[in-house]
This record gives structure tokens, sequence and C-alpha cells, in this order.
């Protein structure tokens, strides 16, 4: 291993050197979680006429005689402009209709009460109520999206609203989960008592589903050299980035930074000062760096929280997505941090807004960490403190 290095320092060398995937286009239907490259604009104002935002009666302001207005007709959604409006008239309207161009106000059925084809005002009004004016949203050619937006439904619902029905977005990333080590075996077999059901692979799928698309393929290799190379030989054939969980410390058996040595070379770094996940290594492959390895600790604390914090900013630089500002967060208590090392804590967010710190046992505790709703980073030092920056 490697001199340790900081979390940032760390994160700068992953930045620095992964690349962004191309582009390719698909249909909106199929863009739900992508990330948009390209800007997309207003195709005309928005709204793009007067809309009426209640059911009710449409009319001049000031014309009713005693709060009485006769009813012309209905105006339905969807409708062209209607005849003019004799005085002392309105329409009966429908939410989402265009208002009539004689027309600056609506009431809603709420209050009004309708006898004899006579609209009675029941309550006050204002001039202009009801309505969603036309262009008050955006004009003409405003810019609606800009690349790196990770699109949500509210986007492809605004797309389908100016006709955008291709996309632009970075193409889906191939990712490679490698796990290793003779002591597991998979979740459906009966372990004896020196063996572990394997949890890791199933783990890091489920936290990549979360964080968007991703075509994925994983595969477990035992503790010998030859078979950690063949396994990563295939892998970098095939893979935008690989995650390897287990097999980077300083065991007899760890075999991981021997086999990418001896595929790739030395790694832009092996150990960080930090804990959980002082193990983990990083390299790439190919002249503009096509391929990203992060190998992560193997304990299951360790490849989670390791993750967050690393695979999914490599994530977001991969597929040129927009990334969040880091939030301060009160701590429920001060804490203490470690002399030397950054602390990397679930945590999970009281009632009153603070982060209250979760502290497993060890890298192996499954059941701390499940309470979580944040992750922490406290840096090193001597004195207590009551912040910390979240993560993921």
């Amino acid at each position: 291993m490697q001199a340790l290095i900081t979390p940032q320092f760390a994160t700068d060398l992953i930045l620095q050197h992964t690349p962004t995937l191309p582009t390719e286009t698909i249909p909106l239907k199929n863009a739900l979680h992508r990330t948009l490259q390209e800007s997309l604009h207003a195709d005309r104002p928005s709204p793009p006429f007067d809309r009426v935002t209640m059911d009710g009666i449409a009319f001049r302001a000031g014309e009713e005689s005693s709060h009485q207005l006769q009813i012309h007709g209905l105006h339905p959604a969807g409708a062209p402009d209607p005849q003019p409006l004799p005085a002392k008239h309105c329409w009966q309207i429908m939410t989402g209709a265009k208002l009539p161009p004689d027309c600056d106000t609506v009431i809603p059925y709420e209050e009004v009460q309708i006898s004899n084809n006579i609209a009675t005002i029941t309550a006050p009004y204002q001039k202009g109520q009801c309505l969603h004016l036309a262009g008050s949203d955006a004009p003409t050619n405003q810019i609606l999206l800009t690349p790196g937006q990770r699109l949500t439904a509210g986007h492809l619902g605004l797309l389908a609203s100016i006709g955008a029905t291709d996309i632009i977005t970075t193409r889906i990333p191939k990712i490679t989960i490698i796990t290793t080590g003779d002591e597991l075996l998979p979740p459906d077999q009966k372990p004896l008592p020196h063996q572990l059901r394997r949890s890791n692979d199933i783990t890091l799928l489920s936290a990549i589903k979360s964080w968007g698309p991703a075509i994925t393929n994983t595969q477990h290799l035992s503790d010998t050299l030859d078979h950690t190379i063949s396994g990563i030989e295939n892998a970098l054939a095939t893979s935008d980035l690989i995650l390897l969980s287990g097999g980077i410390s300083k065991g007899k058996k760890d075999h991981v930074r021997p086999a990418l040595e001896h595929l790739i070379g030395p790694p832009h770094f092996h150990g960080i000062a930090q804990r959980p996940g002082k193990p983990l290594g990083y390299w790439t492959k190919g002249s503009n760096n096509e391929t990203q390895i992060l190998a992560l600790p193997g304990n299951p604390n360790s490849t989670l929280t390791t993750f967050h914090r690393y695979a999914i900013p490599l994530l977001a630089k991969l597929t040129g997505t927009q990334t969040s500002e880091t939030i301060t967060l009160p701590l429920a208590s001060p804490i203490t941090p470690h002399h030397k090392l950054t602390q990397l804590l679930p945590a999970k967010l009281t009632p009153h807004g603070q982060a209250l710190p979760l502290f497993p046992q060890n890298s192996g505790d499954f059941l701390t960490p499940l309470q979580a709703t944040h992750y922490l980073e406290v840096p090193p030092g001597n004195n207590p403190v009551t912040t910390a920056i979240t993560f993921s």
C-alpha cells in the first residue's frame, strides 16, 4: 500500500482521470433517470395562452349587475375563441380552457349560485383571478433544461409539453461488480461454521440501481492470483467501470493489487487516511482512461460506505451528471474526531434537523448502518466538532 492520501485528494484524482461517456439519442419514453446532454428551449410561451385554473364562470370584471350575470353558454377546454360575449353575460368555463379574449376574470363554482341560467356571485373577487397568464412561466426560446440534469418524471412531462420526443443523453455505463473471497457462498447455500453468505454483490447492484441506469454484470473470484487476473481481464474488455470488493488489503490471499499491476500497472492511489475503507485503490486503463477500476475493501460496511463516497462522484463524472453542493449538518451532540483518520459515519436525521452519528461496531456490522439516512465525513482533529458535511 502506498502512503495514505486524504479523501479529498483521492476524489480529485478520480475526477481528474474519469472521462465522460459518449452521447446517444433516445426516445422520450426511455429517458427517465438518464442524464441530459443538450439544452432544451420553450417552443412557445408557457403557458401558450391565458389558461383558466378553476371550473366556474368567465366574464369582464365590473359588468355584473347586483352580482348577477346571464350565462351565455359553455366554453370547454380545448375550444377555440368563442364569439364575442354580450354585456352583462358570462361563460361557464372549464379548467384548462383558453380564456376568451373579451374576458378577464374567472370565479369558481364554489363562489357562484346558478339558477334559471343566471349566475349570482356570492363572494368578493379580484379582477384577473384564477388565471395562469400566457408566458408567465417562460417566454418562447427560454432555456428550460440544461446539460447534466438527471431526468425525473417531472422533467419528462415538461419535455413532452414542448414536443421534445428524441432526447440526447449520455450512454448508459457498463459496470462489472467483482467480489472475492473463498469464505463466501451464494445466499441460497447453507454455510459451514467457517463460511459466510455473500452479500456485497447484491449490495452494490442495489446501490447502483438506486443511483441510476446502468448495464451491470457480476462475478465472484476465488482467492488465487490466476483466477483474479483472468476475471479482471475479462471485465476490462467489456466495462466502463469495474467495482471490486475485497482482496485489496495486505493479506496473503489478497490478489487484487498484484493482478491489476500485472494487467495495467501501478495504481493512481492505494490507501486513504480514512475509516472505514483505508485500503481503497484506484486504477484506470486505456489512453483516455476508458475503463475505471475502484477496488473497494471487502467488509460490508466498508464496501457500501466507500461506494457512496467515491463511486457515486465517479459515476456522476462518467455520465456528465451535475452534482449537488455538499451540505453541512449540525450534530445532535459533539463528537471527537480521530486524530489521524477521516471518519466516514452513517447517521440519521433527528426531528430537529440534526445529524445523529451512528457508530458501527466494525466494518462487518450490517445492522447499525440500516438506521442511517445520511453519511457524514468528519476530518481528523484533536477537538470535538459540532457539525459535519454529508455525502451521497
